[in-house]
């Protein structure tokens, strides 16, 4: 059986009005979740289904710990949905050639 501390711990003491920091940042959100999402793309595989599947089961585990509050990220959840949503939009078709003022050549 453990015994208790003698002195209070430095968490459990109530903080003095106007000194309590909630949150601070000094980076750009979408620099943060970018630079995550570099970060994780060498890993997920080579294939597009194998990334599919990779990221899905990273986002499941995510989601899991965001509900649990244990080992939560919130911008590497924010990297993994970007990156799933890059793979799922389809690719754009390509436009027409243009000439130099844009239009159409006839």
């Amino acid at each position: 059986m453990r015994s208790q501390p003698s002195q209070p711990l430095e968490s459990n003491r109530p903080a003095a009005a106007g000194r309590r920091i909630r949150a601070a940042r000094c980076e750009e959100r979408d620099a943060v979740i970018a630079r995550r999402a570099a970060a994780l793309r060498p890993f997920l595989g080579r294939g597009s289904e194998e990334c599919r599947t990779v990221l899905r089961r990273l986002l499941r585990a995510e989601r899991r710990a965001a509900g649990s509050g244990l080992g939560y990220d919130a911008a590497r959840h924010a990297a993994l949905a970007r990156l799933l949503a890059e793979l799922d939009t389809p690719p754009r078709p390509t436009a027409g050639a243009r000439n130099e003022k844009g239009r159409h050549p006839g």
